[in-house]
């Protein structure tokens, strides 16, 4: 045999420390003043139930072989996690039974030839093969070790086998728990009621879909990136249709589609089930797998808030207005923070959305960076600041009432059992909180969009009257205006502030949990400024054509400019004047002012939260049940690895290597 791939595997911390109790638990020796294995503690560590082994040890002698990089007879703690990590490994189930081969090659080739005459003829003479051979020969082995287990239950060979027979049968291939909920259901396989037995090409279908869970969970998620429901409801409880997921597909034969949902369902030639039973038989082969030792440790038990969460009782009424304006407060602040450090920017998006391109000489800024140029030359630093007041005042209520109610609508549209929200629902909590903004984001908007806009207004008039112009204050534009003028521009605002909100959090929250994996880890500043800023950018820029018609409602016309009367008469007038690009003017600088804004604002919000939490309330890492289930899954498919190839060295040719029994006096 050639040399084996080097094993690169290493193991996550958290298993690590799982794997160390194991060891620690099944350790029966002492050496050197730490604890060792012997072979038949070895053997009790890894053995799966569902192999039934009547004799582990003698069957894992090569894997112990293996692990014992030393040759002492004792094996060391680093020894056992290390065999654990190549274990785990995806190609464990060939490469570790090819690393045992290469201890008695002979063995191994007339195991691998034992039911195939091409291949007796081709391993003859051949001192060695590469891993990628003997990987073929093995999968042909195997397939050969299939049908003659089928025929063995078929003595009179009518291409079936007793319904009855069948978990005995399939427990000689695959890994069975003959109490599981797979075993029980098998009978369900057969071709009628009144027939109990399963034909060849479905045997064939059960022993392949099987073998290889991780298949199955792949298959779902293709199937998934095809669906478009599980925009509306929890994918836990959607409804899957076997017509529609054996064309989905292309990992699963139509009649394995047919098996699956046979078992996931538990009802014969099933049309339909939901991807929560789906995930059920998945747990339920993996379990089959699952080394005995490791039901003594939870594989990845749930974080105590997580438990705490679901069991909550209701806050009292006094309690929750209490922690509302704790979220309102804190909202405030850190709205007032990321509103600061981007209003230079606002002031040039604001700047170059007012221009009209329509009226000759009135193209007074070629683009952002030449609007922020001339601001700084004929206005001065603190001309990038005008109005900055009025915005800080009401940036305040306006970013804390926008936060505060998508939390307050979000954790009302949260499943409480399952920690579950839909898309749908996501969506709908951002548009809540985008529409209460409005009512302190419009009179804000227009007293700072008219303060921003002074300066050039200012400009010109200084140079047609003879005397100098008065600036007008915060508050004699809001004299001027009255309460009904403060409300201009409002329709305009809620088409603005109502998509931007949707799109916006519900990006900010799939960005944190699929981007940088929130529920794994607690994330770090740059982790959440990422988020926030990653998010703002397609909310920002997508709303730019009513953040467009809302200025030019707001701002006062020039003389000779176009007068607007509503929402759709700016839009119109627009497009007939300037084109559709007028509509994504500043659209740049729209971006270049949101992203880090909001970015800026929802880090100072986590990390206030975090670092002054509320009375009563845990800080402790966001729970996502979904995500715990794939964390829980990603670690049961590496044990499954590892029963894989225990399996497959305890199939009956395959135990070269293996520590040969000492021949008996005579």
């Amino acid at each position: 045999m050639g040399p084996a791939p080097a094993p690169q595997a290493s193991l996550p911390a958290a298993d690590a420390a799982r794997l160390s109790a194991i060891f620690d638990r099944y350790a029966d020796a002492e050496a050197d003043g730490a604890k060792r294995m012997t072979p038949a503690a070895f053997a009790r560590a890894v053995a799966p139930p569902a192999l039934d082994a009547a004799d582990p040890q003698a069957l894992y002698g090569a894997l112990f072989a293996l692990a014992d990089a030393g040759g002492s007879g004792l094996l060391a703690r680093d020894d056992f996690l290390r065999f654990q990590a190549q274990l785990r490994a995806p190609d464990a189930a060939v490469a570790l039974p090819f690393r045992a081969a290469a201890a008695d090659p002979a063995a191994a080739a007339a195991a691998l030839a034992a039911a195939d005459p091409a291949a007796r003829a081709y391993l003859q003479g051949r001192a060695q093969i590469a891993y990628a051979e003997f990987a073929e020969l093995a999968a042909a082995a195997r397939a050969a070790r299939v049908r003659q287990a089928f025929s063995a239950a078929d003595p009179r060979g009518s291409g079936s086998v007793a319904a009855a027979a069948l978990p005995a049968v399939a427990r000689q291939l695959v890994p069975l728990d003959p109490a599981g909920p797979i075993a029980q259901r098998l009978a369900l396989l057969s071709e009628a009621p009144d027939r109990p037995a399963v034909g060849y090409p479905t045997f064939l279908a059960l022993v392949s879909l099987l073998a290889d869970p991780a298949r199955i969970r792949r298959a779902t998620d293709q199937v998934l990136r095809h669906e478009t429901s599980p925009n509306v409801k929890p994918p836990g409880s959607l409804a899957l249709a076997r017509p529609a997921f054996a064309a989905a597909t292309t990992l699963l034969t139509p009649l394995e589609v047919a098996v699956l949902f046979t078992l996931a369902e538990g009802q014969r030639a099933a049309e339909a089930t939901t991807l929560e039973r789906i995930n059920a038989a998945i747990d339920a082969c993996l379990h089959s797998l699952r080394p005995a030792a490791h039901a003594d440790l939870p594989l990845a038990p749930p974080p105590a808030a997580a438990a705490a969460a679901a069991h909550a009782p209701q806050r009292p009424p006094l309690w929750e207005a209490l922690f509302q304006a704790y979220n309102f407060a804190v909202g405030a602040v850190a709205g007032g923070i990321g509103a600061a450090a981007v209003y230079p920017i606002d002031l040039v998006k604001t700047r170059m959305q007012n221009q009209r391109s329509a009226v000759v000489g009135e193209l007074m800024y070629k683009n952002s960076v030449d609007c922020f140029r001339k601001v700084v030359r004929n206005e001065g630093i603190l001309g990038l600041y005008r109005g900055l007041g009025p915005q800080l005042v009401g940036v305040a209520p306006e970013k804390a009432i926008k936060l505060t109610m998508n939390d307050f609508v979000r954790a009302r549209l949260t499943d409480r059992k399952t920690g579950e929200i839909a898309l749908a629902a996501e969506m709908l909590a951002g548009a809540t909180a985008g529409a209460s903004q409005v009512i302190f984001t419009n009179p804000l908007e227009i007293v700072k969009i008219r303060l921003q806009v002074q300066g050039e207004m200012l400009k010109d008039a200084a140079a047609a009257a003879a005397k100098p112009v008065p600036r007008s204050g915060a508050v004699t534009i809001v004299k001027e205006l009255g309460l009904l003028g403060l409300y201009k521009g409002a329709s305009a605002c809620l088409l603005r502030d109502v998509p931007f909100s949707a799109i916006y959090f519900t990006c900010y929250s799939h960005i944190k949990k699929d981007l940088f994996h929130e529920g794994d880890r607690q994330l770090g500043i740059a982790d959440l400024l990422c988020a926030g800023a990653l998010a703002g950018m397609p909310a920002a820029y997508l709303t730019t054509p009513a953040d467009v018609i809302k200025t030019r409602l707001q701002v006062v016309a020039k003389q000779g400019e176009t007068v607007y009367s509503g929402l759709v008469d700016a839009a119109r007038k627009i497009y007939a004047e300037e084109g559709f690009k007028a509509f994504f003017k500043g659209g740049p600088a729209r971006v270049l002012r949101s992203s880090p804004q909001f970015g800026t604002t929802l880090m100072c919000y986590e990390l206030i939260h975090r670092l002054i939490p509320f009375p009563g309330e845990s800080h402790e890492l966001p729970h996502d049940r979904h995500a715990q289930h794939t964390r829980e899954l990603a670690a049961q498919t590496a044990l499954f690895h590892a029963g894989n190839a225990l399996r497959l060295m305890h199939d009956a040719g395959y135990r070269f290597g293996a520590p040969r029994p000492t021949p008996a006096p005579q």
